[in-house]
């Protein structure tokens, strides 16, 4: 990665576990006129054996578009943890905490390009653009627009611009939100303490106990029950650390009516204990009052 050209040769650290990509060159005023920067690529990066189970989260300032075309990997975002295999396309938003590497020993290959502009802000503000894993095929069709990019012809930019353009629109057409997506929202965006069924999953979705089962294993990596725990317990943990609510008031807020099952739950997850988790992450800011819901 040309790292030079777009960021630091060091990534910024920001706390304990995570890290920043910035974006610091200027925009041309001819691609900031159209909307779309490719700011640059890389071709035929390796990544690390394994590097998905020991890296820290990181975020970009900039939009980042790869495609693996050998080997396979992981790719995670909050709760949710993709598989990504040749062919695979990974998208990642500005702003997102994520990250995506080779696993279980293995390692893969990929070409990548960065990007920024009015077009792909507006996309993503009016739900075409997300950070996902779309399947594009072996044909390593970012090589054309890399090439581009760094061809000293006038119009190259713009022809760089335009073929990115409209891989991001066949992008947007193949990325809208499937019933599986729906539902995962549907569980951000009830009251913490809410626990779903199963059944009641289902019943929103449609299907038997059995499938839902199924397409939540295929897509998240979980079943249900363990999906929703694992979302309320990372959940308790920003809350323990943005506030000072006890941790009895904490594990009645996500629904736990026994603090003790709370705390083991959440060892289990984390490696520590609530008080502990609280006390290795004290250094970040810590508000006096608890939010009204």
């Amino acid at each position: 990665m040309e790292k030079s050209c777009i960021m630091d040769d060091k990534k910024i650290e920001i706390s304990q576990v995570s890290h920043i990509h910035r974006l610091i060159a200027r925009m041309p005023e001819a691609a900031r006129e159209y909307g779309l920067w490719v700011i640059n690529g890389s071709v035929g990066d390796i990544s690390r054996r394994s590097s998905f189970d020991c890296s820290p989260d990181r975020q970009f300032e900039f939009y980042s578009l790869s495609h693996m075309f050998s080997g396979k990997g992981k790719m995670r975002m909050g709760n949710r943890v993709w598989n990504v295999e040749a062919g695979d396309a990974v998208l990642v938003c500005p702003g997102d905490w994520h990250f995506y590497g080779g696993c279980d020993g293995n390692f893969y290959q990929e070409d990548a390009i960065r990007f920024c502009g009015r077009i792909p802000d507006f996309m993503r503000r009016n739900g075409l653009l997300r950070t996902s894993v779309l399947h594009i095929g072996a044909v390593r069709r970012l090589l054309p627009l890399i090439e581009c990019s760094r061809s000293p012809a006038p119009d190259a930019w713009l022809k760089s611009a335009l073929g990115l353009q409209e891989l991001l629109l066949e992008f947007s057409r193949r990325n809208r939100q499937s019933p599986i997506e729906s539902l995962l929202a549907a569980i951000d965006q009830a009251p913490p303490e809410y626990w779903w069924s199963v059944e009641e999953l289902a019943e929103l979705r449609g299907i038997s106990c059995d499938r839902l089962r199924r397409e939540f294993l295929r897509h998240t990596g979980m079943l249900p029950k363990a999906y929703l725990e694992n979302c309320k317990l990372k959940l308790a943990a920003e809350y323990l650390i943005s506030f000072t609510a006890s941790v009895t008031d904490t594990a009645r807020h996500f629904g736990y009516m026994d603090r003790y099952h709370f705390s083991r739950r959440f060892k289990h997850l984390f490696g520590v204990s609530p008080e502990q988790y609280r006390k290795l992450f004290s250094s970040r800011t810590v508000s006096g009052d608890t939010p009204r819901h």
